[in-house]
């Protein structure tokens, strides 16, 4: 699964890193969480059941899929952020090309939805 950053994503975690040193290893453990959604790792996991589970709680949600591509916001959980804190991530994984590219990352309490004109502009 080859990941790659939108340049507005890259200046999201360049703003947020201040505010919250370990959003790098943060964004690491959640690639480890959107590897299994379109990849088998193993015989025995089942990827639709994974996915099924992992879309079922308040995890994460698929926003829109077009054709071999969807558009998920994910809740990132960040190790320096505080209870009430939050922060989101959205991505678009091209399921036929085996990529994923990362488009925003913001904090809730900043910002409530996340930007539709640039999920547009990368779907």
């Amino acid at each position: 699964m080859n990941f790659n950053e939108s340049p507005e994503f890259a200046k999201d975690v360049k703003r947020l890193i201040k505010k919250w040193r370990s959003i790098p290893s943060d964004i690491q453990a959640a690639k480890q969480y959107i590897v299994p959604l379109y990849d088998q790792l193993a015989p025995d996991v089942d990827v639709a059941e994974y996915r099924r589970q992992f879309f079922a709680g308040k995890t994460a949600a698929v926003l829109h899929s077009k054709g071999d591509a969807e558009v998920v916001k994910m809740r990132l959980d960040v190790a320096d952020l505080g209870h009430n804190d939050k922060a989101r991530i959205v991505f678009i994984a091209v399921i036929s090309e085996n990529r994923v590219l990362f488009v925003e990352l913001y904090a809730k309490n900043e910002k409530s939805r996340e930007d539709q004109s640039r999920i547009k502009r990368y779907l």
